[in-house]
């Protein structure tokens, strides 16, 4: 008969599972009490445990620290148990099956796939592990605070947030983390140790899930879309965390300030700034950083490495993060909104900056003056203004410079690179800003020509253009000496004359200090009755045409107007040879090739040109009325109106114009 374990010693695994298995072959009387469930109890502490495995893991997390002395070692085993050693790593099982698992780890066998996402697997504890991340399920349930967590060892770890149990510490800088593998891969941060390495790109890794994500990348394998914005990822919780950006759910607190963010890793960098603890310092400089990522971009800022490569225009950036925001600079995609005022960014911290101004929040303080910023960098850029640090130095010229940016910069003033240019005129500038500067000026110039072009287009619809051997008459004022190119004008003009004549009752209406005209003198007691006024008289035109004596307010629209009188047309189609006065138009024409399927009559019809002059009525009548006799009522219709190069009425209609 086999000799049963003492009281507190583990069973053998061996003993364990024949336990487990066992099943009694008929049911149990209604009165027999129920078999008790087996229980491991630790022999330090006797605490018990419903497996073996959890009294393993409570050793590792509870008594690691302790030494032999502390700790009871259990008796030893009634009889001598067969081991079986890993020919790989000279570890020892008591049993074949767990030999078998363990010899998994090194060997690239994984035998269990997921059905949903082609992940595979080691063992089928770990593929039904991943399984509930397709499902959503959380069955191991935080008895303090109520979260849910997929996998038991994940609720243990986050158990140590509520005990604040941290066991396992580190000897150099007394960091202390709530299982041993996190402790390990943190000691790789001091030894520099990276035994994870990436057969497609040479990359090496100290973190073993890390490196796991990594190779998704590879892989090109990335199952969790976002929905609002088509962004994917390799795993489930990079996806959550990515759509509380555009739902704004912003879960993790922070004690200190209130100030809320979407990521528990965000929540403890931000912590570290009210601890001031910035436990990554360069060697070099001295600075100092919250983030180990931080810490590592800087660190090639002095060492001049790029390693990220833009593959449409080949820039490269030191950090990922830039050259992720440089990505969709090209894309031109701006997926964060803002609520206030619409305005669109390329990530969420850009948002969380621009969101400041709206509400008036600078959190970043000047400790030597008291002045606020709104960004991080704002202030570190005005940090420089008390220490007079300019740590990077031009060898060209000793010129020195407080950022790096700045200084690559100056050194294209010695290169006579120019890398900036534009895309109108190919005139390329030294930085960005001169560049914005002058494309604005094209701005301004495009803008002056539709406005010309605009004035142009009302003057084709009217239709008044004149031959080249008629001048148009001068039309007078009665009252006054002033000439007009029309008798509309004219008919304008001599209706403010009936002010002086009237009578003194009207006149005693209007208040003194009122407003008065400079062409006509007639004064109104409000200013925007005045303004009203004045649009009435009609501009100075000094710039006039010599073939038909029309005036213009400046010399662009006069020589825009002359082209009325030449027979060039200088702008071709360069689908159907039509040609025309002005760009505009033939800019307008251009959208009647835009579908391939336009009818044939259409485009036949805009092929006919008129370059002959279109009949009109001569000339008839005086040009000028008599001084001092009232204007015949016909007038308008006395002016010469030749139809030479004026604007069809078919193309009005087809071109819109």
């Amino acid at each position: 008969m086999m000799a049963s374990p003492q009281p507190g010693a583990p069973a053998a695994p061996d003993q364990e599972s024949q336990r487990e298995e066992e099943v009694p072959p008929k049911k149990r009387g209604r009165g027999r009490p129920p078999k008790a469930k087996p229980s491991f109890k630790c022999p330090a502490c006797t605490e018990a445990f419903g497996n073996l495995s959890a009294l393993r893991s409570h050793k590792l997390s509870a008594h690691a620290k302790e030494g032999p002395q502390q700790q009871q070692q259990p008796p030893p085993p009634p009889q001598q148990q067969q081991q079986h050693p890993c020919s790989q790593c000279t570890k020892t099982f008591s049993s074949k099956a767990q030999l078998s698992k363990h010899e998994r780890t090194h060997s690239a066998q994984r035998p269990f796939q997921c059905p949903d996402c082609h992940k595979a697997y080691k063992t089928p504890t770990e593929l039904r592990n991943h399984s509930r991340s397709h499902t959503g399920e959380k069955p191991f349930v935080c008895t303090e605070c109520g979260k849910a967590f997929m996998q038991a060892i994940c609720l243990r770890i986050h158990m140590t947030q509520h005990s604040g149990e941290r066991p396992f510490s580190c000897r150099q800088c007394s960091k202390s983390y709530p299982t041993l593998s996190k402790l390990k891969v943190h000691m790789r941060s001091h030894t520099g140790e990276k035994p994870y390495f990436c057969a497609e790109c040479g990359k090496s890794f100290a973190d073993p899930s890390v490196f796991r994500k990594h190779r998704r990348n590879h892989q090109g394998h990335r199952p969790y879309a976002c929905d609002e914005c088509g962004k994917t990822y390799t795993e489930l919780k990079d996806l959550k965390n990515h759509e509380r950006s555009h739902t704004g759910e912003k879960p993790y607190l922070c004690s200190d300030c209130g100030k809320a963010f979407s990521r528990s890793s965000s929540l403890a960098c931000h912590q570290r700034i009210h601890s001031q603890k910035k436990p990554y310092q360069c060697e070099q400089c001295g600075k100092g950083f919250t983030q180990l990522s931080s810490y590592q971009s800087h660190l090639r800022t002095h060492s001049g490495e790029k390693p990220f490569l833009c593959p449409q225009c080949g820039k490269m950036f030191s950090d990922p993060s830039s050259f992720r925001r440089h990505q969709r600079a090209h894309q031109g995609f701006k997926p964060y909104p803002c609520d206030k005022c619409s305005k669109r960014f390329r990530q969420p911290a850009d948002l969380a900056v621009h969101e400041r101004v709206h509400s008036g929040e600078r959190p970043y303080k000047c400790q030597s003056c008291d002045k606020a910023f709104v960004a991080s960098w704002d202030l570190r850029r005005h940090m420089l203004v008390h220490t007079g640090l300019r740590p990077f130095s031009c060898t060209e010229c000793d010129k020195s410079f407080a950022e790096r940016s700045s200084l690559n910069k100056h050194r294209r003033v010695h290169s006579g690179e120019r890398p900036f240019k534009c895309e109108e005129c190919l005139k390329s500038f030294v930085v960005s800003s001169s560049l914005r500067k002058h494309e604005r000026t094209h701005l301004a110039e495009q803008q002056q020509q539709q406005q010309q072009q605009q004035e142009e287009e009302e003057e084709a619809e009217a239709g008044s253009a004149f031959p080249t051997d008629t001048t148009l008459p001068q039309f007078s004022c009665t009252h006054c000496d002033a000439t007009f190119g029309s008798w509309d004008e004219v008919q304008s003009h001599e209706s403010l004359h009936a002010v002086d004549s009237a009578p003194p009752a009207a006149a005693a209406k209007v208040a003194p200090g009122s407003h008065v005209c400079e062409s006509c003198r007639a004064e109104f007691e409000r200013p925007a009755d005045l303004r009203e006024h004045e649009k009435q008289h009609p501009k100075p035109r000094p710039h006039v045409c010599g073939s038909c004596s029309r005036g213009f307010l400046n010399k662009s629209g006069l020589r825009k107007h002359q082209r009325i009188h030449s027979s060039t047309k200088p702008h071709s189609c360069p689908r159907c040879g039509k040609a025309f006065l002005f760009a505009a138009y033939l800019r307008k024409h251009l959208r009647t090739h835009a579908d391939a399927a336009e009818p044939a009559e259409r485009l036949s019809d805009l092929n006919i040109i008129h370059t002959d002059p279109l009949p009109s009525p001569p000339p008839t009548g005086e040009a000028t009325p008599p001084a001092g006799a009232p204007p015949p009522p016909a007038a308008p219709a006395a002016v010469p109106v030749m139809g030479y190069q004026t604007v069809p009425e078919y193309l009005v209609k087809d071109e819109g114009l």
